[in-house]
């Protein structure tokens, strides 16, 4: 077998926080994240495009993460790396400040139940991680088809401007890839929003440890982008 295909997973008990990236993919390229990577429709096809990248994707649900390594493996990537991870526990504990360039985030769970709100992943501590994680210049990428959490992303970004300032993001990019969900939302009418935040030059502040419930029941993951 390959031996990047061999350190497809990482096993969380084989390492020790923080990641060591150049230990990890063998290299100094820019690393990018995808926080709910689902089956891994869209890190498989970034990272073919992308051979001078490194991709870390993250998915907490088994079955999801499963898929995204069988795509992966199947296809041959050989600049993924996948870890079946909470993305709040992915960002605090496991990734080194400043060091990686994308964070993408493409049709979270927009919870729509009012009494499940506090379930959503962006919220104050993802960007004041995500604020630690990328160094200036780099990006948060996100989408939505919900169009009322579609506003309270808008709304938390604004919260954070200092850290991330809105960037246009033509729909001709070749790295807006679709999803299985991107399609299905389409085909079914819906409004996709798709966004870009530059990371500003403003120093991130100190971040305080989530603690076990916070990363595993108040903030799980997103679905990812599904196939």
């Amino acid at each position: 077998m390959d031996p990047d295909q061999n350190r497809l997973e990482i096993d969380p008990f084989r390492h020790q926080p923080p990641f060591d990236w150049r230990a990890l993919f063998g290299n100094d390229h820019p690393v990018d994240i995808e926080i709910g990577c689902g089956k891994g429709r869209f890190l498989a096809a970034i990272a073919e495009r992308s051979p001078a990248r490194n991709f870390l994707g993250a998915e907490r649900a088994a079955r999801f993460y499963r898929k995204a390594v069988a795509r992966v493996r199947h296809r041959g990537v050989r600049n993924v790396r996948l870890m079946r991870a909470d993305g709040l526990d992915l960002l605090d504990r496991w990734v080194p400040p400043a060091s990686v360039q994308r964070i993408h985030l493409y049709f979270p769970d927009p919870w729509p139940k009012k009494r499940h709100h506090k379930r959503r992943i962006v919220r104050p501590a993802l960007l004041q991680l995500a604020a630690r994680a990328v160094p200036p210049g780099g990006e948060f990428r996100v989408a939505t088809d919900h169009p009322e959490y579609r506003q309270v992303i808008r709304e938390q970004f604004a919260a954070h401007a200092e850290f991330f300032a809105p960037r246009p993001w033509s729909a001709e990019d070749p790295e807006r890839l679709p999803t299985s969900y991107s399609e299905k939302w389409q085909r079914a009418g819906r409004a996709l929003w798709w966004a870009r935040y530059h990371r500003t030059s403003a120093p991130a502040r100190p971040t305080s440890p989530l603690d076990a419930f916070q990363r595993d029941a108040t903030f799980p993951t997103a679905h990812g982008a599904g196939d």
